[in-house]
């Protein structure tokens, strides 16, 4: 964080990231490619990567990978070829996937690894009751309860304490898209080293490996 571009807060305005503005632009045509995706066709974040552990018990969470730690999935892609063109254009992109979850839907209280990442939410397709499908946010006292809001960007530091729920009858999708924090160096040197380490791991490797059986 000493050697970070910008401060150390839970959520942050997505103009800091330029490149947020491309995905706004866009978010329609995403939103178009993300729908023909039917949920029941995405396979659930545990089933792919059982490393996730607790937080990814509940099945209704699912996720489309279209990039993870350099790795692309060309058969996702193929299915939503505008939103990969528009990925491409963002620099230093650690994953990218389309995630959804289902009526009923809880990602349990739970925080990243790194400060090294921030999390960007585009949101796609919310339920008509958006103040039953939110993610909530601690820091320090504070707590935020953030809806959902269809073409917005969420961007945050996911090292901060969170928690989703989804208590309505509707899906909701977003573009979820993580990026290294933008830092000056020696700590973006430490970054690409420990981000080159995370993609050769057994975390990674498995998930690649499930997808391919998958896909097989």
């Amino acid at each position: 964080m000493k050697h970070s571009f910008i401060q150390d807060q839970a959520i942050f305005d997505p103009s800091i990231l330029p490149w947020t503005r491309l995905l706004q632009n866009n978010w329609t045509l995403i939103r178009e490619e993300a729908l023909n995706i039917r949920a029941e066709d995405i396979p659930s974040l545990g089933e792919i990567s059982p490393d996730h552990g607790r937080i990814a018990a509940d099945r209704r969470w699912k996720s489309f990978f279209l990039e993870g730690y350099g790795y692309k999935r060309e058969e996702n892609r193929q299915r939503a070829p505008m939103t990969s063109s528009l990925i491409d254009q963002i620099p230093d992109v650690c994953t990218a996937s389309f995630s959804v979850i289902e009526p009923g839907g809880h990602i349990p209280r739970h925080r990243g690894m790194t400060k090294g990442m921030l999390n960007c939410h585009l949101s796609l397709k919310t339920p008509q009751d958006r103040d039953n499908c939110w993610i909530q946010l601690e820091e320090g006292s504070h707590l935020h309860k953030l809806p959902w809001k269809e073409g917005d960007i969420l961007l945050f530091d996911d090292t901060y304490n969170h928690e989703v729920w989804n208590n309505t009858n509707e899906e909701r999708y977003i573009l979820f898209v993580q990026v290294m924090r933008p830092c000056r160096p020696p700590a973006s040197w430490l970054l690409k080293t420990f981000f080159f380490g995370v993609r050769h791991s057994r975390f990674v490797q498995d998930i690649r490996r499930n997808l391919d059986k998958r896909n097989a």
